[in-house]
């Protein structure tokens, strides 16, 4: 590997995986291309990151219905305007270098050669933007995704244009690569639906059972049959759920923290009794390093955290640490569709590439709860500013 570009590199696990490899390879260079949407956020890599190294194309393509008659009238039937208020949002605070598309490539490319990290704002949906972006690397890991269930619930619509549709996208651009050296793509527990008897392994079927892990089952069959048809060398990493310091305040354990902290009541669905494998983000982030540097192209890994909890005891364990009273438990309605139990086994990963997380679970948790204690200035802002963020939060939480 020389460069990597990393779809997805302002979220919660691909910036974890960018601040990993700035800090422990030293020989490889960044690419990371991030469309802002919710869950991208500037600050989490904003040590590496500067007024040099902020790339923002002046023009976007995505996927938006249009109309059209046959005397050639056409005209889209979008408003962009929520779009440009949530980029100047993310960007405030931020210095940045706009550029035409067509220059884009040597943008990057200076940006790289002085700092060792260029972030582009843009979507895989845009085949201009990634088509500029592709060839300057030897490596594409695609962490862009929408990810949140509950947001597929309401607008499923997004989830199929940014992990499928992108991801053919991203596809397309790399196998006209021949400098290509691997495609790895970050799929999720999720694809293979309830767990019930057993533990999940590579070798089961998958059976998604709500929009978003139908868009993730999606792109992970179309990466593999990129492999198959064309030959392209893929990986297939399917992580279970993953938590630590820098994940957007709409998951379980941030949202379990942040209103114990603000004595909020805490939204557990149903009985709490859902059962989740939690895998902290920086053996994530190791895992798919050793994937990158081992594996066999082709091959699918599981990532398992072997840390497998109700909801229920994760949101009590929450409160005993911060000192809170197990009556902020507010038992709400439960989700449509909710899968009871995910659970991966993991023993490909660890007996062919030798993987083995760092620390045991309960340092995890401890770290990424004082994390979230000592950094309150980082989700307060997205409380206090992020209109999507309160909209989707009110919007979801006053129907339960």
């Amino acid at each position: 590997m020389n460069t990597i570009l990393i779809t997805g590199g302002a979220g919660f696990i691909g910036s974890n995986f960018v601040n990993h490899i700035l800090e422990k390879r030293e020989e490889l260079q960044i690419i990371v291309l991030d469309s802002l949407t919710y869950a991208g956020n500037l600050a989490n890599l904003s040590s590496h990151l500067d007024d040099s190294n902020i790339i923002v194309p002046e023009s976007h393509e995505r996927l938006e219905p249009i109309s059209y008659d046959l005397s050639g009238n056409s005209s889209v039937l979008s408003d962009t305007s929520r779009d440009l208020e949530r980029l100047k949002f993310k960007l405030n605070s931020f210095a940045y270098n706009q550029t035409p598309v067509n220059e884009l490539r040597q943008f990057v490319e200076d940006a790289v050669a002085r700092n060792r990290l260029a972030l582009v704002v843009g979507s895989i949906e845009d085949r201009n933007v990634v088509e500029q972006l592709v060839p300057l690397c030897d490596t594409v890991v695609n962490f862009a995704a929408e990810t949140h269930v509950d947001r597929s619930i309401l607008n499923p619509d997004q989830f199929i244009k940014t992990d499928v549709y992108g991801t053919y996208v991203l596809l397309e651009a790399s196998r006209k690569n021949p400098d290509l050296k691997r495609f790895l793509h970050v799929s999720t527990d999720e694809v293979y639906g309830v767990a019930s008897e057993r533990s999940f392994s590579e070798k089961d079927p998958i059976n998604p059972r709500n929009p978003y892990s139908a868009s993730k089952a999606a792109a992970d069959r179309l990466v593999y049959a990129y492999n198959q048809t064309y030959g392209l060398p893929v990986n297939i990493v399917r992580p279970s759920n993953n938590f630590g310091p820098n994940q957007y305040p709409e998951k379980l354990i941030p949202v379990m923290i942040i209103k114990a902290l603000r004595d909020g009541k805490l939204p557990v669905y149903g009985d709490g009794k859902q059962v989740r494998d939690w895998l902290f983000v920086r053996d994530t982030a190791r895992a798919i390093e050793l994937i990158l540097e081992r594996a066999p192209i082709g091959e699918v890994y599981n990532i398992a955290g072997r840390n497998e909890r109700e909801n229920l005891f994760m949101v009590k364990t929450i409160l005993e640490r911060l000192g809170k009273s197990t009556e902020l438990i507010n038992y709400v309605k439960d989700r449509p569709g909710h899968d009871v139990k995910y659970s991966l086994d993991d023993s490909k990963l660890r007996n062919e590439l030798g993987y083995s997380p760092e620390k045991d679970f309960e340092s995890n948790l401890k770290e990424t709860i004082d994390w979230y204690v000592n950094n309150q200035e980082w989700w307060q802002k997205i409380l206090d500013h992020d209109k999507e963020y309160r909209e989707f939060m009110n919007r979801w939480y006053r129907e339960r």
